[in-house]
């Protein structure tokens, strides 16, 4: 087979994007200060998913989306198109969590994944996920988020973990391969 290469765009001078697509993907691994814990959430039925932060749910079945409302999962968005991962970061954390004192930590861990795809039988569907470390303050050390500390009508539950016994008999979804790579299970 011969070489492509991951560079895309319009076909007289790039590549095709892959058959089975790509995600470009943030997330948040927001910590408090001074204490131990990563915020993960259980989304709440909401139509602004898919307009706004993972447009993928509107092709779910009603099934598909159910199961998806059960799982755990990073506060996390796609890219737009030409933004940069910090940029989504911050939407993330403003937009999805009402959060605006923040501090990024670090740089982010990057992660490529492909699978193959469920819709586009024999061929591959590709992810770059961008994970950034986010520390915020916090006057609790209840691990429950309350209303006052985090507004959003996106999330269920939203709560700080402190232990990989916690999460282990968490369900994530397709973003298991991720938590398992941050080593938060």
């Amino acid at each position: 087979m011969p070489k492509k290469f991951a560079r895309y765009g319009p076909a007289d001078r790039y590549e095709n994007p892959p058959k089975a697509g790509m995600c470009l993907s943030a997330f948040a691994l927001v910590r408090r200060a001074r204490q131990d814990g990563t915020l993960f959430g259980l989304p709440k039925p909401n139509k602004e998913w898919a307009s706004d932060w993972l447009p993928s749910w509107s092709n779910y079945s009603a099934e598909e989306l159910s199961k998806i409302y059960e799982e755990w999962r990073l506060p996390s968005t796609y890219l737009l198109e030409g933004e940069a991962p910090i940029d989504a970061v911050r939407r993330i954390m403003e937009g999805q969590l009402g959060i605006k004192k923040y501090k990024v930590m670090d740089s982010p861990r990057v992660f490529s994944y492909t699978s193959p795809s469920s819709w586009y039988r024999g061929n591959r569907h590709w992810d770059l996920a961008f994970a950034y470390p986010l520390e915020i303050a916090s006057s609790t050390k209840d691990d429950i988020v309350s209303d006052n500390e985090i507004s959003s009508g996106l999330w269920r539950e939203l709560r700080f973990f402190r232990s990989k016994a916690e999460l282990k008999s968490k369900e994530f979804g397709w973003n298991a391969d991720l938590i398992r790579d941050l080593r938060l299970i």
